[in-house]
């Protein structure tokens, strides 16, 4: 018998559950726009001539600020099917933009807006417990694309589907008992989907942030797929996960940061072989670039990759501000340069 596909059984779960009770909350008010101001980083390091760092090639950036104090705390990034820009927040938001871009390059961002991310119930999720969205991922789907969002504090998964996800309401992804891992800040942190044709068949993985096995490596979870079950990444020195994304050919990208003396706030991106991820092993991957706040970052919380018009496979970061008048949110693009 022909094995289903993991997100095909999540469309077809979807799909029973909205018969009947229709997916949109009528109390909800959806998007409204967000003024925003917007300075371009014109170069990622200390001169605009040096545009390589690493395996990467610097592509553009913005520092986004708005007088709404509802702007902020953004933890994770992604495209959607027809190019906007989406990301959530820990302070259960959605954030949503349409990049500007011009030879491959970010140059801006126009018709910003935000909304409440709802719960099952169709009301808007309520403080930091429950709406500490730190993850974002966006697939096809049947109609529209579909949005898993993964929270930290409950370590929960659901997800979102539709033309406008501010107006659905949220469904809960079921997950194997030995991902729940208790809730506190150190929970699901990232979610990636692996490619459909590779030996993950695009199943979902879910990291943690910080919360170590036996050998004080970074657990991680194959959803689905014939390599369903744990697996767990080194750690290296004091870097934690923020965030992950595969790469066209199956890769998969981790995003992590690192806090403390000397440097501040470090940001690294490490690459693992679609092949070497499996149930049961432990995976190191290579370092792709690695920057601290002499480069132009902050804290780096959510990661995307996109093909962009020039055929460049683009990676877009975002960092947190915390709501911190003293932190910056930036948006940076670089092209994975083989």
């Amino acid at each position: 018998m022909k094995r289903q596909h993991p997100l095909t059984l999540f469309f077809a779960a979807l799909a029973a559950a909205l018969v009947g009770q229709g997916s949109i909350a009528e109390a909800a008010t959806g998007f409204r726009p967000l003024t925003m101001s917007i300075k371009p980083i014109e170069s990622f390091g200390s001169s605009d001539i040096d545009e390589r760092f690493g395996a990467l090639a610097f592509r553009g950036g913005l520092e986004l600020s708005s007088p709404d104090p509802q702007f902020g705390s953004l933890s994770g990034l992604d495209f959607a099917s027809d190019g906007t820009l989406f990301a959530v927040s820990d302070t259960g938001l959605w954030f949503a933009a349409q990049p500007e871009e011009e030879d491959g390059r970010l140059i801006g961002l126009r018709d910003a807006r935000i909304a409440p991310i709802l719960n099952h119930g169709g009301v808007p999720l309520s403080g930091k417990r429950w709406g500490d969205a730190e993850a974002l991922r966006i697939v096809p789907a049947r109609d529209g694309d579909a949005a898993f969002v993964a929270f930290e504090r409950v370590n929960d998964l659901r997800w979102f589907t539709g033309h406008e996800f501010a107006l659905v309401r949220s469904r809960p992804v079921e997950l194997p008992a030995t991902l729940r891992i208790g809730a506190g800040n150190g929970g699901f942190e990232a979610v990636a989907v692996g490619r459909d044709a590779g030996p993950l068949d695009g199943a979902l993985i879910l990291i943690a942030e910080h919360f170590l096995n036996e050998d004080g490596n970074h657990r991680a979870w194959i959803v689905g797929g014939a390599r369903e079950g744990g697996f767990s990444i080194a750690r290296d020195g004091s870097y934690n996960v923020t965030d992950a994304a595969s790469l066209p050919n199956g890769d998969l990208l981790i995003l992590e940061r690192a806090v403390g003396l000397p440097r501040g706030i470090s940001m690294r991106i490490r690459r693992i072989g679609e092949s070497d991820i499996l149930a049961g092993g432990t995976v190191q991957g290579e370092t792709l670039v690695e920057a601290d706040l002499r480069y132009q970052i902050d804290n780096m919380e959510g990661m995307a990759v996109r093909t962009n018009e020039v055929g460049e496979t683009v990676v877009a970061l975002i960092s947190d501000d915390n709501n911190n008048p003293f932190q910056r949110t930036v948006l940076l693009y670089f092209a994975l340069v083989e």
